[in-house]
Parts: structure tokens; sequence; C-alpha cells
């Protein structure tokens, strides 16, 4: 026609359907920014989904059982230590001067923490559990979360010079 816009909008009106109910998320988001909070540890975060699993809302205690299954099979060490670069990236997006503030310093220090925590048995571990073996049941080093070495985790953060890097 000679009005395309017009046009569009007849056809996005024809297709338009209003949510019958408030969006799911919009409820859970009270939920997961306590349960997952930078002031909670991996274990605090956990525990906090139990609790969260005998909610009298259906939708939060699928959603804490979900979680807690998807956070079961990660690896402890895997576990504390994405915990401890998105504390990171949470509390440098308030300080735009920090480096973790834009995409560019987080990228690289993920790409960091990839190429120093591949040395690491545990996606190696992972992979035999799913794709080899199949039989699910990752032997992780170490196997629990209280178990982790916190300097271990802190030393894949230490910032080194880019032929560092390279030798790893």
């Amino acid at each position: 026609s000679d009005d395309p816009h017009k046009d569009v909008q007849l056809l996005l009106t024809k297709y338009k359907e209003v949510p019958k109910e408030e969006p799911q998320l919009k409820m859970l988001l009270p939920h997961i920014t306590s349960t997952f909070g930078l002031d909670k540890s991996v274990s605090q975060t956990i525990a906090e989904l139990k609790k969260l699993q005998s909610n009298n809302n259906a939708a939060v205690a699928e959603w804490a059982r979900d979680a807690l299954l998807g956070l079961g099979k990660g690896a402890p060490f895997s576990l504390v230590l994405t915990h401890r670069h998105f504390s990171q990236v949470a509390s440098a997006s308030e300080n735009g001067q920090h480096p973790l503030s834009t995409l560019n310093g987080v990228m690289k220090t993920e790409y960091r923490i990839a190429l120093r925590s591949s040395i690491r048995n545990d996606f190696a571990e992972g992979v035999r559990a799913v794709l080899v073996d199949k039989d699910q049941k990752p032997k992780w080093n170490p196997p629990r979360l209280e178990d982790v070495d916190m300097n271990e985790v802190e030393s894949l953060f230490d910032t080194l010079t880019p032929e560092d890097e390279l030798q790893l």
C-alpha cells in the first residue's frame, strides 16, 4: 500500500496477544537476587535454594529445584570460581573505571580464567562422565565445596603479563 507503516501496524495488531498473567521472571527476580546475592557464598546459595524448594508458590519451588539440579552437575571448584568471577563483575559494574565494568574487560578476564582453569582436570572429567563413559558420575577434584582451595581460585585472577599468558 501507500502507507507501509500502517500495513506493519495492522499486521502486528493481528498477532498481538496480551499475557494472561504476570511474567514469571518478574515474580522470581526477588528470589534470584536474594539467593545469588553478592553477599552469599556458593554454600549459602545452595542452602537457600534447598529452603525454597518447599515454598508455597509452585513456580518458586520448581525454579529452586531446577537451579539445584544445575548447580549439582558442576564441579565444586568451577562453582566457586564462577561465583567469584560473577561477584567481581557485579561489583565492578558500579565503578565505571574498573576494567570489569566493560565488555572488553570481562571477556579478557574470562579468557584468562578459561586458559588457566583448563590446566585443571575438571573439564576432561566432565566430558568423561557425560560423553565417554556416560555414567553421569564425575569424580571432581576436590569432591566437595568445603574442600576448594580459595588460594587456588584466587590465583586464577592474578594479573599476568601477555608473555606469561602465552606460556600457559
